[in-house]
């Protein structure tokens, strides 16, 4: 299930990036920031997957038990939060 999770994760990776960061969107007070006050895009790319992969003929992890569509969704999460991690300690 990791290489499912990893393998969707990197798919949706940026989706639907407004082109900004996520300063810019606090400093600007972006409606996307408002519903997320600490790494906005990152959260917003999850979020959006996650609409995606619920919507009729997407939801490519229908077949799977609710513990491992949980797990699936939680390691997506988390690779979508890591690369902020990540980017603060390059940097």
């Amino acid at each position: 299930h990791k290489c499912l999770a990893l393998f969707i994760g990197a798919l949706c990776h940026d989706l639907d990036h407004r082109g900004k960061s996520n300063k810019f969107m606090l400093d600007t007070a972006s409606p996307i920031a408002s519903i997320y006050t600490t790494s906005t895009m990152e959260h917003h790319h999850f979020n959006q997957t996650v609409t995606i992969l619920q919507q009729d003929g997407h939801n490519i992890l229908a077949k799977l038990s609710s513990t491992e569509y949980k797990q699936i969704l939680s390691l997506i999460k988390v690779t979508k939060l890591l690369t902020i991690i990540y980017l603060v300690v390059a940097h």
